[in-house]
C-alpha cells in the first residue's frame, strides 16, 4: 500500500485575518483620492469662472469625512454660496445671473475620473494582500 502524507502551510494577509483591514484601507485610499481630485477640480474651476475673485469663495471650501468611506466637498454656508452656484432664489429670472454650476461641473466630470482614480489606489495597495 502506497501511502502520501503532504504539510501545507498557509500564510497571508486572508488567513491570518488582516484581509478586511487592508481592503478598508484600499477603500479609504480610493475616496480620498476621488475627494483631493474633487477638491482641487473646484478650486481650479473656481478660479477659471469667477469674474472678481476676492480669495474668500475659493478659501471656505471644504472636504470632510462623512461616515466611515464618504467625503463631502461643501462652501462652509458661505451665504452666496447658492447664487453663485445658481440654485439661489435670486438667480434668473430675478436677476440675469444665471449661475457657474461648478459644484454641479464638477460632480459630473468627477464621476468620469473616479474609476481611474479608484483603480489607482487599488494599484498602489495590492502587495499588501501578499
Amino acid at each position: 500500500m502506497l501511502e502520501v502524507h503532504a504539510t501545507i502551510k498557509m500564510k497571508g494577509p486572508v488567513i491570518d485575518g488582516r484581509a478586511p483591514g487592508i481592503l478598508d484601507d484600499f477603500t479609504q485610499d480610493a475616496v480620498d483620492q476621488v475627494a483631493e481630485q474633487g477638491y482641487k477640480d473646484i478650486g481650479f474651476t473656481l478660479h477659471r469662472v469667477l469674474k472678481h475673485p476676492t480669495g474668500f469663495y475659493e478659501s471656505q471650501i471644504r472636504n470632510r469625512p462623512v461616515g466611515a468611506f464618504a467625503r463631502v466637498l461643501y462652501d462652509n454656508r458661505v451665504i452666496y454660496g447658492h447664487w453663485l452656484e445658481g440654485t439661489g432664489s435670486r438667480n434668473a429670472p430675478v436677476t440675469r445671473f444665471e449661475g457657474y454650476f461648478t459644484f454641479r461641473r464638477v460632480t459630473q466630470a468627477l464621476k468620469r475620473k473616479a474609476g481611474p482614480l479608484a483603480q489607482a489606489a487599488v494599484r498602489r495597495n495590492l502587495g499588501r494582500l501578499r
